[in-house]
């Protein structure tokens, strides 16, 4: 919990961000007409009112609270002996029934005490803002195909972990997929989501973990690190800082017209060339840029039409989803589904009826036999895209411990076995599976 004193510092703190970040975009429009930033900045501005009126109450009523508590022994116990006698009934009623008995729910543990549901100043004020900048992307992308966020459960229950595989209380429960997370693992799936584009929103089989979680696990300067990740992996055509030996990521509400101040060093950068300002000059030409472009185009890569960064694909069809989650065409780098490229590069679909023979079909089998079995595997590969993948659902995988081990996500080898997809074949291990594909 965190105490009256640390709460009105926290507040400070945020009032003093919010004041910051008003002052950079005062004047740049109409007056009397508010952005949507602006609107943002006072709606925050407010809920920090709110609080610290909400502080002073909640100071009154803590001690009606600790009176409440004081009793809190004999009410488990009451709880204990209640639970019990139902547990006693649902046994009579099975055996009666001829049924097996039900697993019993209380053990032989005691109940744990009732936990502080206090919610940290930091969770109310962020939690709107930060939900905008983590979901945004998931709700609105591929024409509706967003999943459903599972909710959060703060509860007490001893559970094992489907992350660290051990005993501990459940902090994390995802309702569509049913896997629960300990207050560790859930802590370095957001602190992973910081360093890592691809973890990003941490999400486990496809399901977006609410950013309300992260108020919850993370430190005040971890939840600021995380915001800031949101801000930078959310944004389109992003812009760095031109000082290499800075390169920090530059928000959106710091580039006025075609400069972009960074928030560290304060240096201007200019948007169009990508170099630091150079007032009433000529834009420096970037000598190296035009190298590896042409040593991209002879590679065959690729830039990412959403975030730019260089992509090439090793195996499998056209279907490119890049880190940041924008899915195109490998061929002509149009989004997924608004071009007529084929699916396959003929080479690429013929490596990979070719493996699929190789670790289907006995190595004595006839020529015949290999032949038909690779025009089958060619003829599935080309209608995989039409029927579609379910990567998230628990029966398109099949467990294999032959042919390659390689991770086609995190590219780890795998010491026994690895998960393969039914349709498409790709193999990913378990926390891939879970954590990184969306």
């Amino acid at each position: 919990m965190v105490d009256r004193q640390n709460k009105e510092a926290i507040l400070g703190l945020l009032r003093e961000d919010l004041e910051a970040l008003e002052d950079t975009v005062k004047g740049k429009q109409r007056a009397g007409v508010l952005t949507d930033l602006e609107l943002a900045i006072k709606t925050m501005q407010d809920d920090i009112e709110n609080i610290e009126r909400s502080i002073e109450d909640q100071s009154q009523a803590h001690s009606t609270t600790s009176a409440v508590l004081s009793d809190q022994n004999m009410l488990m116990s009451l709880a204990r002996q209640e639970r019990i006698a139902n547990e006693d009934h649902q046994l009579a009623v099975a055996l009666n029934n001829g049924q097996r008995p039900p697993r019993p729910l209380s053990g032989n543990t005691e109940p744990q005490p009732v936990p502080d549901e206090n919610i940290d100043p930091v969770s109310i004020i962020l939690e709107d803002l930060l939900t905008r900048i983590s979901v945004r992307d998931e709700v609105g992308n591929a024409e509706g195909s967003s999943r459903v966020v599972s909710s959060y459960q703060s509860t007490t229950r001893r559970v094992r972990c489907v992350s660290c595989l051990e005993s501990h209380d459940a902090v994390l429960s995802m309702d569509r997929c049913g896997h629960e997370y300990c207050l560790d693992c859930t802590r370095q799936m957001f602190l992973g989501s910081i360093r890592d584009e691809e973890l990003y929103p941490p999400r486990c089989c496809g399901n977006v973990i609410p950013p309300a979680v992260a108020m919850r696990v993370l430190s005040y300067s971890e939840l600021r690190e995380f915001s800031q990740r949101a801000l930078e992996w959310t944004a389109k055509d992003r812009v760095y800082c031109a000082d290499p030996t800075c390169s920090t990521f530059i928000p959106v509400f710091a580039i006025n017209n075609d400069h972009g101040t960074c928030p560290e060093c304060h240096q201007q950068t200019h948007l169009l060339c990508r170099s630091l300002a150079h007032p009433e000059m000529d834009c420096p030409l970037d000598e190296t840029l035009p190298l590896v472009l042409d040593i991209a185009e002879a590679e065959g890569w690729k830039r990412c039409p959403h975030c730019r960064t260089m992509v090439e694909l090793l195996r499998g069809c056209n279907h490119m989803t890049c880190r940041c989650g924008r899915e195109f065409c490998y061929a002509c780098t149009a989004t997924w589904k608004t071009c007529e490229c084929d699916l396959w590069h003929e080479g690429r679909l013929l490596d990979e009826a070719q493996q699929i023979v190789e670790e289907e079909v006995p190595q004595n089998a006839g020529h015949a036999v290999r032949q038909r079995a690779l025009d089958g595997a060619i003829q599935n590969l080309r209608q995989h895209e039409d029927d579609g993948c379910e990567h998230h659902r628990h029966s398109q995988w099949a467990w294999r411990n032959r042919g390659s081990l390689q991770c086609d996500v995190c590219f780890h080898y795998l010491p026994e076995y690895i998960f393969m997809c039914r349709n498409c074949r790709m193999r990913v291990c378990w926390d891939c599976r879970r954590n990184r594909l969306r």
